[in-house]
């Protein structure tokens, strides 16, 4: 068996017959869209920090505000994230719950105070940081009576079987040219050919229960390095080099059970379907943005993202286990590996912050982001299949617009804060599912204390989102899709400290 080549079919196998490259859209939004994550501070204010400055979850938007520093500073954090997942799925309700612990941002910063005073450009700032831009800890459950005549997702893998095969029948041997999961299909006599219309056919035609389990792990991570000037203390200039590090794991099992009343579903039990799949990347990207105080009360800020490329490697592998009347059957794939690239969204944005002398500040951010630039590279013989996805993106995807507000009042030693965060839909509204659009509103709040060379800051980000997503697809029939409402919890805890 090519595993090569069948596990570029397995990532299309559940999309040829649908909308092309579902699995990799979802992958490639789920890689593009940050949750705006890091240091205590600036989460507590809703990531509205463009035109505020100083402090180094900022890099990665604004790295600007790097030119603001005036100590050397060191600073971590430490979060603990849950995330609750309720799926509606054939009108059947199911909650799932996971907990887990992560380090959101950390880093130093070292401040050259030696410029004079008199000087254009008035000292040098290099800085070094950690962040995570995105959690991908999840668990979900789905499960319901499905009564469609044909949907059963068996009916993929018979008509990517026609499809391949055009109709004729195929020794066990040659079986080859097809996806794991239709490959574990047709050996689980879940495809068969059927002599009597000549083509392939499924035993599963009507009503069945079904059940998907999905756990997943990992996350996006940026190491940056940053460096900054500033211009008569007025313009303040930064720029930095950003390394993404994404991993992704997702083990999945997919359950159909004969539900069906006499015979109906013929010589049809049960069958089991497991899907591990993983992939990890580095990346590039660069970042320019620019702060102007223009008096002690107002400033603006505006930060200019690059197109991120990151080369990915995933390994994908599936088993099947079927309970049939005459047998059962267990099936393994064996593991593919499968490599290429992409490119993740350009990003924009643009501050401004009020300041009430040292009481505090009101501030206001405005992003733009490029999902439609949203790009797949596959090489030699796979370069046609990967230019019709990006086509497919590029008509589903759109700019996206964020807004972000905060606020923080002093009160003496001590820091009070909120903000809110709304991240609008990537999709466009054709392709859109009312009320599941992937448009998100995130509350956020906090409070921080300031001693002379340590602060210590605490925050708390409620993040709602809903989703909906086509588990996979059958020719000319009505699949069901999942109504997905997520709710995401981070409480992050930040020690900062002046090292001169």
């Amino acid at each position: 068996m090519n595993r090569y080549y069948l596990l570029l079919l397995h990532v299309l196998g559940l999309n040829m017959f649908g909308a092309l490259g579902q699995s990799y859209e979802s992958d490639i939004l789920r890689y593009s869209m940050n949750n705006y994550a890091g240091s205590a501070r600036y989460i507590a204010v809703g990531g509205a920090f463009s035109s505020v400055g100083s402090d180094m979850s900022n890099f990665a938007y604004n790295p600007a505000g790097i030119a603001m520093y005036r100590s050397s500073v060191a600073q971590f954090s430490f979060g603990v994230n849950t995330l609750s997942n309720q799926s509606s799925y054939l009108n059947n309700k199911e909650a799932d719950f996971s907990l887990n612990a992560s380090i959101p941002s950390l880093g130093l910063v070292f401040a050259d105070k030696k410029a004079e005073k008199n000087a254009l450009f008035r000292g040098t700032t290099i800085g070094f940081a950690f962040n995570r831009l995105g959690e991908y800890n999840s668990s979900e459950k789905i499960s319901g009576l499905n009564t469609t005549p044909g949907s059963s997702i068996t009916w993929n893998w018979a008509n990517e079987m026609s499809e391949v095969y055009n109709g004729q029948f195929t020794n066990e041997t040659s079986v080859e040219q097809v996806s794991f999961n239709t490959y574990n299909g047709f050996y689980g006599f879940l495809a068969n050919y059927d002599s009597g219309v000549l083509d392939y056919t499924s035993p599963i035609l009507d009503s069945i229960n079904q059940t998907r389990f999905v756990e997943a792990k990992g996350g996006k991570d940026e190491m940056l390095i940053a460096l900054g000037t500033n211009y008569l203390d007025k313009l303040f200039i930064g720029a930095s080099i950003g390394v993404p590090l994404l991993n992704y794991s997702r083990e999945s099992r997919f359950i159909e059970e004969d539900a069906a009343t006499g015979d109906i579903n013929t010589f049809f039990n049960d069958f089991e379907l497991k899907e591990v799949y993983q992939t990890e990347g580095i990346g590039f990207n660069f970042k320019l943005g620019f702060l102007y105080k223009v008096n002690q009360w107002f400033r603006l800020g505006t930060g200019f993202q690059t197109p991120e490329r990151i080369n990915l490697t995933e390994r994908y592998s599936s088993s099947l286990q079927s309970s049939l009347d005459f047998n059962n059957y267990t099936i393994e794939s064996g593991e593919g590996v499968f490599q290429y690239r992409v490119r993740l969204p350009w990003r924009a944005n643009v501050g401004a912050s009020f300041f009430l002398n040292d009481k505090g500040f009101l501030s206001m951010d405005y992003e733009a982001i490029g999902y439609n630039a949203m790009h797949y590279t596959f090489e030699n013989d796979f370069r046609e299949i990967s230019d019709e996805i990006n086509a497919n993106l590029k008509g589903k995807y759109k700019v996206g617009h964020n807004v972000r507000l905060g606020v923080e009042g002093v009160i003496k030693k001590f820091r009070v804060r909120a903000g809110y965060n709304y991240t609008g839909s990537p999709i466009r509204s054709e392709y859109q599912v009312v009320g599941f659009d992937f448009a998100s509103h995130t509350l956020t709040g906090g409070f921080g204390i300031l001693w002379q060379k340590i602060a210590l800051d605490f925050a708390y980000q409620h993040r709602l989102v809903k989703q909906f997503e086509q588990a996979y697809s059958v020719s000319d029939i009505e699949v069901s899709g999942i109504e997905r409402n997520t709710i995401q919890g981070l409480a992050v805890i930040t020690i900062s400290y002046k090292l001169r």
